[in-house]
């Protein structure tokens, strides 16, 4: 059985998510989406607010997805796929979930990667992170949950850019970047592009510092903006030569038996030895995706490029065990 993948809609207060899938909903591209809401409150706005525009739409209302109703949201989605199935609403082939403007993502990517009654129908497939392009630059100096919410994004979405000013927008993509030089910067999606995404890694939308992309930006010294995320960091590992599986693996699971809390994000690609091909791996947290044979990518075609973001690390110990206990392999 062919699983639904799950798309999460993350972004901080304010940010205008409940905006952007209003429009992509709005489109024929998403006729076929169940939408799940998450809100604060006794009173669900948002639901309000894009309900007209599907109608499979459920509301998790008056706490958290990411923490306090994670349980509701494995009822909630159990209980789409059977009204589906008795006929009382449509059929669907996407869930998009749409979080508080306070949740993190990777407690909820943990929930769809390991609840079975979740997993056995559902895949988890990227987080989608809306970022105030007006009021980034503050929001990161005074909460703590806009940077994991843009460590943890594949996309991020860039809005009020049409009232923005240039360096405003220079800016967001600088600070973006320096947190998560993994993610496809967006200052425009549309529902086409998520579909496609869908059933596309979209290899050239990554940047790797700075591999291909469909972005701009820039990789200038912006640290006038940023002495307030010194806690996060980023960590290139590359190989020229593919590496041995075995030794790869044994340090992935070393590297995060002793730092489970630290690593934020982990993306990349990795070339094994007697294989030849490239694998797409990547975690939200300690939460891995399974990893992704490229198959449209010919033998030897991409080495290995991995990222991890993290905090409470050394740079230099993660290079170095690196190359003693895989690139020495």
């Amino acid at each position: 059985m062919q699983k639904i993948p799950v798309t999460i809609f993350t972004g901080f207060l304010g940010s205008g998510k409940t905006t952007l899938l209003s429009k992509l909903l709005n489109s024929n591209k998403m006729q076929n989406a169940a939408l799940i809401i998450n809100e604060f409150g006794e009173i669900g706005i948002d639901n309000l607010l894009v309900k007209s525009s599907v109608e499979n739409t459920l509301l998790l209302e008056n706490g958290c997805v990411c923490c306090s109703i994670r349980g509701d949201l494995s009822d909630t989605i159990s209980g789409l796929f059977s009204q589906a199935e008795n006929e009382d609403i449509p059929c669907f082939d996407i869930i998009l979930i749409e979080t508080t403007g306070l949740a993190q993502p990777g407690p909820i990517v943990q929930t769809i990667q390991t609840d079975i009654s979740i997993n056995n129908r559902c895949r988890f497939d990227k987080v989608i992170t809306v970022v105030d392009t007006l009021a980034i630059e503050q929001q990161l100096k005074l909460h703590q949950e806009p940077s994991t919410q843009i460590i943890q994004g594949d996309f991020i979405y860039l809005s009020k850019t049409d009232i923005a000013t240039t360096k405003q927008m220079e800016d967001a993509h600088n600070l973006i970047t320096n947190l998560n030089p993994t993610a496809s910067i967006k200052d425009k999606l549309n529902a086409k592009q998520i579909r496609q995404s869908i059933v596309s890694l979209h290899l050239n939308n990554h940047c790797f510092i700075c591999g291909h992309d469909d972005h701009s930006h820039s990789h200038s010294d912006s640290s006038e903006h940023t002495d307030h995320l010194l806690s996060f960091k980023n960590c290139s590992l590359k190989a020229e030569k593919p590496i041995d599986r075995t030794s790869f693996m044994k340090w992935l699971s070393t590297l995060y038996s002793f730092y489970p809390l630290s690593i934020l994000r982990l993306k990349g690609f990795i070339r094994f030895k007697e294989q030849e091909q490239s694998f797409l791996i990547q975690a939200v947290g300690p939460i891995f995706s399974e990893m992704k044979l490229l198959e449209n990518v010919g033998p030897g075609e991409l080495k290995t490029s991995l990222v991890i973001i993290f905090k409470d690390m050394d740079i230099s110990e993660i290079e170095n065990s690196f190359a003693r206990h895989v690139l020495a392999h």
